[in-house]
């Protein structure tokens, strides 16, 4: 399937709105460059404020993983950068959890408050195990769950 012009990637998966979440930043000055325009390397900080508030709406934020013994860092990450923002400016930021099954990947798309697009990224996290940090492999079964749950009141 090719990718439409433009796009990091072709949209394969299902949308399903209840594993996506949206929050709201308004670029401070420290996140900007001398140019006055945000750093590229701050936009991480807003997928992360994004993605905690989607693995919160999943009942999985990072307390969770770390009472079960397990952290998740990031393995992979991609970002296609299309315009730029001035610090000051309100962006909307939008995670979506699009595979789940052996490791958590979540796209992201950062918007104006015209709606154009800023950029488009996603990031592939692992469970480890905590005490030996050795992969582990497949999510918990309390994630498949929650993530099942959502979909089913998403329909």
């Amino acid at each position: 399937m090719a990718r439409r012009k433009g796009r990091l990637w072709d949209k394969s998966w299902p949308d399903h709105a209840n594993l996506a979440c949206t929050v709201d930043v308004t670029v401070p000055f420290q996140d900007a460059d001398p140019t006055g325009l945000v750093w590229h390397g701050n936009y991480f900080r807003y997928y992360d404020t994004a993605r905690v508030a989607l693995l919160r709406k999943l009942e999985f934020g990072y307390r969770q993983m770390a009472a079960i013994g397990q952290i998740w860092p990031i393995v992979d990450t991609r970002v296609r950068y299309v315009r730029s923002v001035p610090f000051g400016a309100t962006i909307s930021v939008s995670a979506q959890l699009v595979e789940w099954e052996f490791r958590l990947r979540i796209y992201y798309e950062v918007h104006d408050a015209e709606q154009r697009r800023i950029n488009e990224a996603y990031t592939v996290q692992v469970p480890v195990s905590a005490p030996d940090e050795a992969l582990i492999i497949g999510v918990p079964d309390q994630v498949q769950a929650q993530v099942n749950a959502l979909i089913r009141e998403d329909k």
